[in-house]
């Protein structure tokens, strides 16, 4: 045998356990459509009176709905009609609440400016009584006052009536003194003239070797010859003499004699040791 026999061989017996496997199959899937008839007849019946039962439970139920429907209509209507009532008393109710809403609001806003009145009533009464207490107080202070000023009045009137008396005094004793001088060819300020105000300065600059400016001047009270002394501190360094006296300013000579420290710029100068 050649390869092709051996081939032909193969495929036959391949095709041949494909028909065996074939044929089981069909075997086993095949029916007795008889017997699987009368089965179903059976189920059939039994369904038919099953289905009948059925309806006649729907019909016995949909008549059980048709009146639970019937009463419940009579019912809903009946309850609409006590709702349509309840809706008429609510709204009968909430005019009724609206206007006693309004009453009382009206009394809560008249109660309330009432109030407010009665506040601003007792605020002002206090501010008057306040007021009242202040001006009896300054009254009896202004009293007092009055009774101290005329105690015053009283006593200046005294010290008036001394002073005038002085006053002819002294002006007999400044005539007489007047035609003194007078008669010595003087005048009344040519006694004072040497003596320097009460002031304070500061030392502006240095000029030359002896001289120096200051911030204080004729305005001042100083003349020319007014002798002032230069400290620093607590440290005396000397005494000028004015030389010149501007409004505003001065310049003063240092006595060489006196000098105890060097004079410089910022220097303090018064008159009160002098």
């Amino acid at each position: 045998m050649n390869l092709i026999g051996k081939i032909f061989t193969m495929l036959i017996f391949v095709l041949s356990i494909l028909f065996l496997a074939f044929s089981i199959m069909v075997f086993a899937t095949h029916t007795n459509w008889k017997a699987r008839a009368g089965v179903l007849g059976t189920e059939l019946t039994k369904l038919q009176g099953a289905k009948k039962e059925a309806d006649d439970t729907i019909q016995r139920l949909q008549r059980d709905i048709d009146q639970e429907r019937a009463a419940r209509a009579a019912v809903l209507a009946s309850q609409q009609v006590r709702v349509s009532r309840a809706e008429q008393d609510l709204v009968s109710n909430q005019q009724q609440l609206d206007e006693r809403s309004a009453q009382l609001t009206q009394a809560s806003a008249a109660a309330k400016t009432a109030q407010d009145r009665l506040e601003a009533l007792e605020k002002e009464n206090q501010g008057l009584r306040d007021n009242l207490r202040t001006v009896q107080r300054d009254l009896d202070k202004r009293f007092l006052n009055v009774v101290d000023l005329t105690d015053k009045l009283n006593q200046a009137e005294s010290f008036r009536q001394i002073l005038d008396e002085r006053n002819k005094e002294a002006a007999f004793e400044n005539a007489k003194m007047k035609s003194v001088l007078n008669a010595h060819g003087l005048r009344a300020d040519e006694l004072v003239t040497h003596i320097p105000p009460p002031v304070e300065g500061v030392v502006l600059e240095i000029r030359g070797r002896d001289l120096i400016e200051i911030s204080i001047g004729s305005d001042d009270g100083l003349k020319v010859g007014h002798a002032l002394d230069v400290y620093r501190d607590n440290l005396y360094l000397g005494k000028i003499i004015i030389k010149a006296a501007d409004p505003d300013r001065a310049v003063g000579q240092i006595k060489r004699e006196m000098q105890r420290g060097q004079i410089k710029r910022g220097d303090r100068v018064t008159t009160k040791f002098s």
